[in-house]
């Protein structure tokens, strides 16, 4: 428990600082009159895409999975979104390792053969940073320097992830070797009780090599759970009266949907608002009130959405969320 009261507390104090940060960039005057011109019923018909995006991960991950643990189409949804409720209640991506829990609680499955799957799901969604150098020069982007540390920043980290995974999935004895030098720091104990899950771990993270088809369908569901939802963005921004195109949209969530796998604050608080405001408002120069009105609606209605079917999710599953929390201490 304390453990999770460490991981709420640096969340908390995370989405405070970036709350004030963006608090201080809004006239709330002009944040609250573009409520008055506001179109709700285009953003309920909408939101489903969004919705639609997170039933393409659950549908990407599946197929990821599939050669250690078979999943129904509606079992790997609730579970996937599970993990995203998960997400929202405990940071440093809490609800990734959620997903296993749940595997090993319905599936006997092991931790450290689930987990290279969720591991490899979370770097497929890296993939779209193809899209945002294609579509640069095709929306007349004007690449600022704000806009150039983002990029710099995950393209870093994508290519960093894909060497990761191509050298444990090439090269499994060193990778072992390196892991088991990197544990000598720890006592004999914990060392013995983690060579087998670091062995299995290491083996899994080839579980994509020689599935041709697989791995097409895997890219070509990130890039549809992408455009998918930059349709429900787009329709939260025309709402509120802005004269922006799709595809700006498409260049800017997307790159805010990339930074989400780093830690967040719980509920993405702060953390959502200020990425908005930095990607839309300074890289792309959408009035700031606008972006702060769009995000502060688009947030709850998301929020909604994540806690409904978050809740019928453990309710299908048969989980208790309050069986969940011990797994983090």
């Amino acid at each position: 428990m304390k453990k999770v009261n460490f991981n709420l507390s640096f969340g908390f104090l995370l989405g405070a600082i970036f709350l004030f940060l963006w608090i201080r960039m809004i006239n709330w005057d002009e944040f609250i009159s573009f409520f008055y011109q506001f179109d709700l019923k285009s953003v309920l018909l909408f939101s489903g895409f969004y919705v639609l995006a997170y039933f393409f991960r659950s549908l990407r991950w599946k197929i990821i999975l599939s050669p250690v643990q078979e999943l129904q189409y509606k079992e790997s949804f609730f579970i996937f979104m599970t993990g995203l409720l998960i997400n929202y209640l405990i940071p440093i991506r809490a609800g990734e390792l959620t997903k296993s829990f749940i595997l090993k609680i319905r599936h006997k499955t092991s931790i450290s053969q689930s987990l290279p799957t969720i591991l490899i799901d979370k770097i497929t969604d890296l993939f779209p940073i193809i899209l945002i150098m294609l579509l640069i020069p095709l929306i007349g982007v004007r690449l600022n320097r704000t806009l150039n540390m983002i990029i710099i920043l995950l393209l870093g980290i994508f290519i960093f992830f894909m060497g990761f995974l191509y050298f444990a999935a090439n090269h499994k004895n060193t990778a072992l070797q390196i892991l088991n030098f990197l544990l000598k720091i720890f006592p004999n104990k914990f060392r013995l009780k983690f060579n087998n899950f670091i062995e299995n771990f290491v083996n899994g993270m080839s579980i994509m090599q020689n599935r041709l088809k697989e791995n097409i369908l895997v890219y070509l569901l990130t890039f549809a759970a992408v455009i998918s939802e930059a349709i429900y963005i787009f329709a939260v921004f025309r709402a509120f009266g802005a004269d922006v195109s799709y595809q700006k949209i498409l260049f800017g969530y997307t790159l805010i949907n990339l930074t989400y796998i780093l830690p967040t604050p719980p509920a993405q608080v702060g953390s959502n608002q200020f990425m908005w405001a930095l990607i839309f408002s300074f890289a792309l120069g959408v009035d700031k009130n606008l972006t702060a009105a769009a995000v502060t609606f688009s947030h709850l209605l998301t929020s909604i959405w994540i806690f409904t079917i978050g809740a019928i999710s453990l309710f299908v599953l048969k989980i208790k969320f309050s069986d969940l929390l011990p797994k983090f201490n």
